[in-house]
């Protein structure tokens, strides 16, 4: 049996942050063989949530530019990241990730990212109106993902 995750990444007290925690309690029924890993930030935490997995539909808010609450989905080798890494390891984006579970043999055949552009990364509890709109269908496209009941 495939093994699939959606995980969640987000700051539920960073406003629209929180679209890709937020979103994964729209996600039902789920199939047999899923499961739903909630992830406050993404980092390093997340290389350690691939193993064993056949594929990964990671959910975030994501600015590339879009009007707030507009979804895209793709694959990483479709973009290029332009987050510029520090000297931190709490600096690397999801990409540099991905990039790194790569290299160690450890990422899933199949990755999707599925992004919902924030309108506001403010401190403060709650997802703007047009984020909070936009969930189901960034729902709907993540349960398109899954593979059939």
């Amino acid at each position: 049996m495939n093994r699939v995750a959606v995980i969640g990444i987000g700051n539920i007290l960073m406003s629209d942050d929180g679209a890709g925690v937020k979103v994964l309690e729209l996600l039902f029924p789920l199939p047999k063989g899923v499961v739903i890993i909630e992830l406050a930030t993404g980092g390093m935490t997340l290389l350690h949530q691939f193993d064993g997995l056949d594929k990964a539909i990671i959910i975030d808010a994501v600015d590339f530019g879009g009007k707030p609450g507009e979804v895209r989905v793709f694959k990483p080798e479709d973009v290029t990241s332009i987050k510029t890494v520090g000297y931190s390891l709490h600096d690397l984006d999801i990409l540099k990730v991905l990039e790194l579970a790569g290299r160690m043999g450890t990422l899933p055949k199949a990755v999707f990212i599925a992004a919902i552009q924030p309108a506001s990364l403010e401190m403060g509890e709650g997802l703007s109106p047009e984020v909070e709109g936009a969930l189901p269908e960034l729902a709907a496209r993540v349960m398109k993902l899954l593979p059939e009941t």
